[in-house]
């Protein structure tokens, strides 16, 4: 098989997230952080035919790269590499070696708010995190109006930077740690829960994102 641009890119992103993957047969792609605060599953254009671990993923791409357009065979223990005259054998990793997501669907317990967020509002509060050396971002509501800022919540008193990006008639404080942000850059229908979890849909991925203990959530009138 060839991997399609859209399959590399989103094992490229993925290399971000966990440096290892199993792949399993079919057209999802899975992987979790090995804290478990983030996972990540993708729907690609591809149909993997059959298992393989891949314990260094951007090493595995970096040799895909060494070609212009290869064809990747699965083995029953390693990938052959090859185009023209030219062949890679890549060996498996065994499954022990690499944090997998859970097999079982996620379900999100309560949608206590949702909101879309646009790729350009995401990225702007992400850098604006990275300019004032902050490790949070929070979607707060004010009974009002919904913003996604960029926050120091261990201090009430810091600088902060935000965008509106909806209505709510709730207040609330969901904070989410941006290392837990490595998503693809895309628009994104975002789920918030109160019961620790929050999930971002966008155009062919979805992901589960850890929601930090401090967050907040009163459900307005």
């Amino acid at each position: 098989m060839k991997f399609s641009s859209e399959t590399l890119a989103v094992l490229k992103s993925f290399t971000a997230i966990n440096k290892s993957i199993q792949m399993k047969p079919g057209n999802v792609l899975k992987t979790i952080t090995p804290e478990k605060t983030l996972i990540a599953i993708a729907e690609i254009p591809d149909e993997i035919p059959s298992e393989a671990c891949v314990y260094d993923l951007s090493r595995f791409l970096s040799i895909l790269s060494l070609y212009n357009d290869p064809d990747v065979e699965f083995g029953d223990k390693y990938f052959i590499i090859s185009e023209g005259k030219r062949r890679t054998k890549y060996v498996y990793a065994d499954v022990s070696m690499i944090h997998t997501p859970p097999e079982k669907e996620i379900n999100i317990p309560s949608e206590d708010v949702v909101v879309n967020v646009t790729q350009g509002d995401l990225s702007s509060v992400l850098k604006a995190a990275g300019v004032l050396q902050f490790s949070e971002i929070a979607f707060v509501g004010d009974g009002d109006k919904c913003y996604l800022k960029a926050i120091d919540s261990s201090n009430e008193g810091a600088d902060d930077f935000g965008v509106e990006i909806g209505d709510t008639a709730d207040k609330f404080k969901v904070i989410i740690k941006t290392d837990n942000l490595k998503l693809m850059p895309l628009d994104y229908q975002v789920t918030l829960c109160s019961k620790g979890i929050s999930e971002f849909k966008g155009k062919g991925v979805t992901y589960y994102v850890a929601i930090d203990s401090k967050s907040t959530y009163n459900k307005g009138e």
